[in-house]
């Protein structure tokens, strides 16, 4: 490996004197540089430099291209979410309505119903006092039917108070069956 490397060291030592001992071919080479330079120049530089400038064009225009879709994006991303929290609020809104209707409801059924029971209530208070009304007037007709049979049949036979008493019992025992 030594031997390669001293080789290659001793290659590039023999090229830089040559280049000092023979400057003509420094000189040709100088002349075809510059003829390679002028060439390029003349029939490629100007496509080079074309195919460069259209693609940092194009890279240009897709940068600002990203750069607005991401501004886009961002903007997008920024109503969303106004408009999710716009539809949260209207939700809570909605709930919170919705609520407060089911309560208002629900005291009107329970202020309808007790109105209900009252009047119920009442009608069975006035039915009862009616009932009543109608059994005094028929406990009252009944002895007003007993009292008249009684003096219909003290009239018919005028006895003793004892047999008189006996009639009241017997007729009183009648009514009662």
């Amino acid at each position: 490996m030594n031997e390669i490397f001293n080789e290659v060291v001793l290659a590039i030592e023999e090229g830089l004197y040559s280049v000092l001992q023979r400057p003509d071919i420094v000189v040709l080479n100088l002349v075809a540089f510059a003829l390679l330079v002028l060439i390029i120049k003349k029939f490629l530089w100007s496509k080079v430099t074309t195919f460069l400038e259209a693609r940092q064009a194009a890279l240009s225009e897709a940068l600002d291209t990203a750069e607005s879709e991401r501004a886009r994006a961002r903007e997008l991303q920024e109503k969303s979410v106004k408009d999710y929290e716009a539809m949260k609020e209207e939700t809570r809104q909605l709930k919170e309505k919705l609520t407060l209707e089911a309560y208002k409801q629900q005291d009107e059924m329970i202020t309808n119903a007790k109105k209900e029971a009252k009047r119920r209530l009442d009608q069975a208070e006035k039915d009862i006092e009616y009932e009543i009304l109608q059994a005094n007037e028929d406990i009252k007709q009944s002895i007003k039917e007993v009292a008249f049979l009684a003096a219909q049949k003290i009239v018919k036979r005028e006895i003793d108070e004892s047999v008189h008493q006996d009639i009241i019992d017997e007729i009183l025992q009648e009514s009662t069956k």
